[in-house]
């Protein structure tokens, strides 16, 4: 996808927030989007869990816990992304339209 620099910027009449413009591929978009909450959300809890230490009463404590908190938090955030309660996707699908929408308008 090639996202001209003068695209980024707001429009001077922002879009209303109930239309959302027609996209090539509205799957990809929305696959994208959820794919970058689940993203956001993983990297959101692994600071939140940075600061917890290791408990063997949980089953952790051994050399592989790090590794295996980091995988458990990123399917956390897959999770949340997919529920869809937080709206980071919905947010970024909306940009995502809006992008295709302003380069329409540039080649018309």
């Amino acid at each position: 996808m090639d996202i001209a620099a003068t695209t980024l910027r707001s429009p001077a009449t922002p879009t209303p927030a109930t239309t959302t413009p027609a996209l090539p591929n509205p799957e990809a978009a929305d696959k994208v989007a959820k794919e970058f909450e689940a993203m956001l959300v993983g990297q959101l809890m692994e600071s939140m869990f940075a600061g917890m230490r290791e408990s063997p009463l949980f089953g952790g404590g051994g050399p592989a816990e790090k590794p295996w908190r980091s995988m458990m938090l990123q399917e956390y955030g897959k999770a949340i992304a997919e529920s869809g309660t937080l709206g980071i996707g919905r947010m970024t699908h909306d940009e995502i339209a809006r992008l295709y929408a302003s380069q329409a308008e540039q080649r018309s």
